[in-house]
């Protein structure tokens, strides 16, 4: 993961042609709720938090659950993160994450955001 990072802070999407490009937009010429993330993540590695929010408001919205899925994945040690596993992973929330994922699609496809 560090390695994307550093990738990520140094190589700026838009200008490399060997990055590989998003196989939705290719093929459709819409954008998917993903769209952008090559350069969502290099600006926000590079200190540009406003820009990557205008470049995928939703990725930036869902930092907070990622992390939070992560740290009770991979860093539940002897059962510290046992509650908020139960929370992160109940079938409400997961529902409301993947309903605003599409919501965020549809709203992409329409408002060519």
């Amino acid at each position: 993961m560090l390695a994307i990072g550093i990738f990520y802070y140094y190589v700026v999407p838009e200008n490399a042609v060997w990055v590989p490009k998003c196989p939705w937009w290719l093929l459709t010429g819409t954008y998917c709720p993903s769209c952008g993330i090559q350069r969502f993540l290099h600006l926000l590695l590079t200190g540009h938090v406003w820009s990557a929010f205008c470049m995928n408001p939703f990725l930036l919205l869902s930092l907070p659950y990622a992390t939070l899925a992560v740290l009770g994945k991979w860093y539940n040690i002897h059962g510290v993160f046992d509650k908020l596993n139960k929370w992160i992973y109940s079938r409400k929330v997961l529902l409301a994450y993947v309903a605003l994922f599409f919501v965020w699609w549809a709203i992409r496809i329409v408002f060519k955001v």
